[in-house]
């Protein structure tokens, strides 16, 4: 069986509740998901990658 591998990414300045947030590389890009505290919900998506270029940051405020 093959094996799904998630990395916790690093999140700063949370909202209320907290927030987390895992990628996983897959082919093309990454699975992204995010999980709201508090029970308020949550979602999956997909962010084209073809190179796996995203360190897993975002950019400067």
């Amino acid at each position: 069986m093959a094996e799904f591998y998630w990395q916790k990414l690093d999140c700063k300045n949370q909202p209320t509740g907290g927030l987390g947030a895992w990628r996983a590389k897959v082919p093309g890009g990454w699975i992204i998901a995010i999980r709201c505290g508090g029970s308020e919900g949550g979602g999956v998506t997909f962010y084209p990658d073809p190179n796996h270029q995203w360190n897993g940051g975002t950019l400067p405020l």
